[in-house]
Order: structure tokens, then sequence, then C-alpha cells
């Protein structure tokens, strides 16, 4: 199964390693200061700020592809395409099994603007849209309907993990995913993640990374 680490002991271990050997130099951040930058990060607008100039980036590259009717984007799906946000905030910028549950079944999250947009662009070039996700197959049906509420229509297929493949890695599963894909005739022509386990592997093209301070996934 993924490994998830909250945004709070990411932020901590990477004030920690970028500190230097001798014991005497380490300066640790206080807990509730680190929860303070993560949120300011993403309430002041620097988080769509820099998910606009990636976003941007990424349709400048793509409009010098020339497209066929098999061409494709990878679609993550928490924290790339719908925002959770505003439910880790709710409980400390931490991380419970059972509320995030009962978040994704409940189906409400938002869509993240930027990525909304580029949706859109894609669609508006005909290009297909695939979404990769390592939600639980339990999970399915309230994150199809949780999409096309917030606007992702069109789309050819919502992948999701089957019970057979809970312990598999996020990025083998993703790899695996995509090799699947590229069999059935598709030509992946980008993957847009928040995680590099989104993109790493095979069969990814041009690789779109959008920021997350909240988590990171192996």
């Amino acid at each position: 199964m993924k490994k998830l680490y909250s945004s709070t002991t990411l932020y901590f271990f990477l004030v920690m390693t970028a500190c230097t050997s001798t014991e005497s130099n380490y300066q640790i951040t206080n807990l509730a200061e680190a929860k303070k930058a993560v949120q300011d990060y993403y309430e002041s607008g620097k988080y769509d700020r820099e998910c606009s100039k990636i976003i941007n980036d990424a349709i400048e590259r793509l409009n010098k592809v020339m497209v066929s009717d098999k061409s494709a984007v990878v679609f993550d799906v928490d924290e790339t395409a719908l925002s959770n946000y505003e439910q880790t905030k709710s409980i400390g910028f931490g991380y419970i099994y059972k509320l995030w549950y009962d978040f994704i079944q409940e189906g409400k999250a938002p869509a993240i603007k930027e990525t909304k947009r580029f949706y859109n662009y894609l669609v508006s070039r005909k290009i297909h849209v695939i979404f990769l996700t390592g939600r639980f197959q339990e999970m399915y049906e309230s994150t199809k309907r949780n999409l096309v509420e917030q606007g992702y229509t069109k789309f050819d297929t919502l992948i999701i993990r089957s019970n057979d493949e809970r312990k598999v890695s996020a990025a083998e599963f993703k790899s695996r995913k995509r090799e699947e894909l590229i069999r059935k005739g598709y030509d992946i022509i980008a993957c847009i993640g928040d995680q590099w386990s989104d993109l790493s592997g095979c069969n990814t093209g041009y690789k779109i990374k959008l920021p997350n301070y909240l988590y990171s996934i192996d």
C-alpha cells in the first residue's frame, strides 16, 4: 500500500535535512509555524500562481505537439484534478484514514481551477483524457460522480485500484496501468500529477508536476 506522509512531517524532514550534520546546528521549525506556512502558501494565492505558471508552460509545450486521434493525457485525481485541502486543514493538516475515506465517499471535493483549465484545453483539441488514481475500488462511484459534478464530463475512463492492487506502490501501479493503455492503442503525450510517483516509470510523455505540501506518496 502507498506510504503517506503528512505535510508537517514532510516539512520537518526538509528542514532537518537542509541543516548540516552537526547536531548543534539543527534548526527545528515549530510545528504550529510549519502549519501556518502551509496554510499561507495555499490561501495567499501562492499555490494558485504556481499552478497557473505550470499549466501555462504545459499548454505552451503541447501547442507544439502534433496530436492524433490516439493522443491522450493521463490525470491523477487527488490534489491534481480535485482538492482535498479544506478537509486536510480541518484535521490540522494530518491524516486520519476514516475521515479521508468518508470525505471521498461524500464526493464533494472541488476542482483545482488550473487543472480544470488544462482539461478544458485538452477537450478543445480533442485529446483523450484518462483519470488514473490510487483510490480504492469501493470509491469508484463517488469519485466518478465527483469528477463529473466538477465539470470533468468528457473522459475515456477512470482507472482505480482493484482489491488485488491495494498493496502495490503508487509508482508501480500507475506505471502498469499506463503500459496497459499503450497496449490498447493510446499515445500518452503527457501525464499530470502532484506526486513524483504519478510521473515515474515509462509511458509518461511530458511530465506536469503540480505542487503538494500536504503529503507525500511513494
